[in-house]
Order: C-alpha cells, then sequence, then structure tokens
C-alpha cells in the first residue's frame, strides 16, 4: 500500500491574494469544481485537482465578499508584491492557521515572528491551530506528552471506578498524583456514586477514545460523543430523564441558555451546567483548545460535588493570559509597522496604567522582527496584526475590556492601520 503524495503548491500565477493553494495528487479532466468544507476543490486546465483555501481564517468559499476594509487593503499590498516566494507563502500560511485559543499560544505567534525575521518558517513547524495547518510541509506540537497525560487520565477514572486504591495508581503515575488525589477526594467513595453520578463518569470518559489516540479518527469519535444517534446523545438523554433536567445541549447553543433560566433550584442549576458543558466536550473534540484539562478536572468536579466552578481555580485567569499577550503582541507590531523605535515606546508607556505591562510581548516582537524592512516583510507583519487582532477568540472579538481600558490611558494598538485606511485618531501613548 503507497503512501499518499504529498502535496505542492500550485504555481502563483493561479492563487489570487487572500488564497492559497495546492495541488491535491489528482488528475481528472471531466472534474466539477465543489466545496469540501472550508475548501474549494477546482482543477487547472490539465485537469490536476487543487485545493484552494483562505488565508483569512474562517472564510469558507464564497464568503470572500463579505471581507472588511483592512482585508482588501492587505490584499492590494498582496498584489502590489512581486511574484512570492515559496518560503513567503508558507509563512502567510502558517498566519492564516494561528487561532489564539490553541494551546501553543503564544509559541506559535513567537515562531512566526522568528520566520518572519528571517524570511524562512522552519521544518517541521509548530501546528498553530484549527484553520488548514501544515498544508503541505510536516508540524510538530507544542504539547510533547499530551496523550500519555490523556492516557494517565483516563486509567485514573476507570481505576477509580473499580474501586482501585489511590496509593495503586499514584505509584503508577507518580506525577499525576495531585490530579488523582483531587478527583478521589471530589467524587468520594466510588460505591456512593449515585446512578446518575455513574452515567456522567460514563459521558466524561466517552471521548477518551479519541483523546488518548486509540482511535484518531475525528469523524468517528464526533459522531459517537456529539451527535445525534450517537452514545453520547443516548447518554445526555438518560441523564435529563433521570434527573427531571430540560434536554440537554451544548453550553454555547441558545437553546441551552433558554432552558437554564427555566431552572430555579441551584442544584439542578449547577448540574445542568456541568451536562451542557459535556455535552460540549472540547469544543467537541478539539483536545488542542487552551483549556483542555482544565476543563476536564472541572467535569470531574462537578460530577462529585455537585456544585459548578473549582473554588480553588482563579475564574477568568487563563481568559486574561490571553488577554494581555495578544493585546502586547498586537501593540509592537503596530509601532514596528510605524517605525516608531521599541526604547521609546516603551519608555512612554512607563507613564501609563494599563493594568499590566506589555513589555515581555514588545520585546519580542522587535527582537525578532529586526531592523531589515521589505515590502514583503511588513505585509506579513500587517497580516499577522490583523489576524491576532480579528481572529476567533483575537483581542477586538474576545477582549474589548483591553481595548477600552487602553483607550482610556490614549494608547491605540491600531494606529498603523487607521493612518493606513485614513481614519487615524488622536489616541496614542502620550510622551
Amino acid at each position: 500500500m503507497g503512501s499518499e503524495p504529498t502535496p505542492r503548491l500550485v504555481p502563483y500565477a493561479l492563487v489570487s491574494p487572500g488564497f492559497e493553494a495546492v495541488y491535491a495528487g489528482e488528475v481528472d479532466a471531466a472534474f466539477q469544481e465543489r466545496a469540501e468544507g472550508p475548501m474549494l476543490l477546482t482543477a487547472d486546465e490539465a485537469g490536476n485537482v487543487i485545493r484552494k483555501w483562505s488565508t483569512w481564517t474562517w472564510t469558507w468559499p464564497g464568503q470572500e465578499q463579505n471581507w472588511d476594509d483592512e482585508i482588501l487593503h492587505l490584499n492590494r499590498m498582496q498584489q502590489r508584491l512581486l511574484p512570492l516566494s515559496d518560503d513567503v507563502r508558507r509563512i502567510r500560511a502558517q498566519i492564516g492557521s494561528l487561532v489564539p485559543c490553541d494551546n501553543g499560544f503564544p509559541v506559535t505567534v513567537d515562531e512566526l515572528l522568528q520566520a518572519i525575521g528571517a524570511g524562512k518558517l522552519r521544518t517541521p513547524s509548530f501546528h498553530p491551530g484549527c484553520w488548514l495547518a501544515g498544508m503541505w510541509w510536516s508540524e510538530d506540537t507544542t504539547q510533547p506528552g499530551q496523550d500519555e497525560s490523556m492516557r494517565a487520565i483516563e486509567t485514573i477514572l476507570v481505576g477509580y471506578l473499580a474501586n482501585t486504591p489511590l496509593e495503586t495508581l499514584v505509584a503508577r503515575f507518580p506525577h499525576a498524583r495531585g490530579f488523582a488525589r483531587r478527583a478521589y477526594e471530589w467524587l468520594g467513595p466510588v460505591e456512593g456514586l449515585t446512578p446518575g453520578q455513574r452515567l456522567l463518569m460514563e459521558r466524561l470518559l466517552l471521548p477518551f477514545e479519541f483523546l488518548t489516540k486509540r482511535n484518531p479518527d475525528y469523524a468517528a469519535g464526533s459522531r459517537h460523543c456529539f451527535e445525534e444517534g450517537g452514545r453520547g446523545a443516548q447518554l445526555d438523554a438518560e441523564i435529563a430523564a433521570l434527573a427531571g433536567l430540560p434536554r440537554i445541549y451544548p453550553d454555547y447553543r441558545r437553546e441551552f441558555r433558554e432552558a437554564l433560566e427555566t431552572l430555579a433550584d441551584p442544584g439542578q442549576t449547577d448540574l445542568y451546567r456541568l451536562c451542557g458543558a459535556l455535552a460540549h466536550g472540547l469544543h467537541g473534540l478539539s483536545d488542542c483548545h487552551h483549556s483542555t484539562f482544565r476543563w476536564i478536572e472541572n467535569w470531574i468536579y462537578g460530577i462529585g460535588t455537585g456544585r459548578w466552578g473549582i473554588p480553588t481555580r482563579r475564574p477568568g485567569a487563563e481568559r486574561e493570559r490571553l488577554g494581555r499577550l495578544l493585546f502586547g503582541y498586537a501593540l509592537g507590531l503596530d509601532r514596528w509597522l510605524l517605525h516608531q523605535p521599541m526604547q521609546f515606546l516603551l519608555l512612554d508607556l512607563g507613564h501609563v496604567d494599563l493594568g499590566f505591562d506589555p513589555k515581555n510581548e514588545i520585546l519580542r516582537v522587535y527582537a525578532y522582527l529586526g531592523e531589515a524592512r521589505s515590502p514583503a516583510k511588513e505585509w506579513l507583519v500587517a497580516c499577522l496584526w490583523r489576524t491576532l487582532m480579528h481572529n476567533l477568540g483575537g483581542l477586538s472579538s474576545h477582549h474589548r475590556e483591553l481595548l477600552d481600558r487602553a483607550k482610556q490611558a490614549q494608547v491605540s494598538v491600531r494606529e498603523w492601520m487607521d493612518s493606513t485606511l485614513g481614519k487615524r485618531d488622536d489616541r496614542q501613548v502620550p510622551g
């Protein structure tokens, strides 16, 4: 059985701004153009099948008509460049795959900054997010040991259900002793579990066939755990009937929020929150999410205690971390594009109160990008800025409070873009 051919880039002349494409390794003279998820499958004159996608994250086939002035301006910048080298195209594709909610953030940002500065992305590169990453090159993980950790968690929880002594599991997984002890404490003696708690434990453990990579088939795992007709949906129905709850929906769904508002009893409310979280999973089976392991631990706590939210965890800590990182990177990229020396930027920031210090991210931006400039380099930097600002989980979509506080301090992270589009205002770091 032969291996699949390595995808190769299509000639740059066949790619329009805001898109990238590779040959799919198939030849079909009668091929009919069609959409396949976020990709458009088409063919060149010789019948070579092409996979084409947008490097503006979350743009699906046909949605480019909704691009805003910022994207259109950056596409015009791309049009003015000479035909892009393969190295530049790979960096741009990696920027498009970057998603801030990925568990490798900010390692993936630093790698991109270094690549832009050097003009070349290393191979293998880190997996940066869930938008068509590594389409024609090899990738590396930012999470060494994750599969082994998942297997340890599953073994500990299955061992608990089998009434295995805690000490036995701690001896087997000494590095997971804290997790194991917390799980046993929260869940209590296994013989004391109610029928509902046992169903909830089965629901929690259901995705581990995929999470441990015993079966890496995402589509099959998703059907089994989260789609109608799968075991997950069956468990949700059984739990709802046993506990007298409304129909269980994933906790991001409007139906879930509406049903939650009908519950007056705090215990039922917490239980329904837990059920909605289990039905949501890790955004399905997205174990690349930055909160993956915290969510799993929170589910165990909820099953054992009947309460939602571990009191020893500070709410919003991870969101705060990501917001501050995004702000610091965006500010550094903005000022680099404006040719402002880092030294004066940092001096000026010392006279305002943002509630945190973005110096570390600014240092990384300037150090990795360096002093040399070119139109292609500035275009890549601007594309990275746009991605950090507006991507799913980005600064403007999920951290408006940081931008509002910065505005009060007369600090803007978008001076370059606003000046370029003729929208520049008076917000700037006071001198």
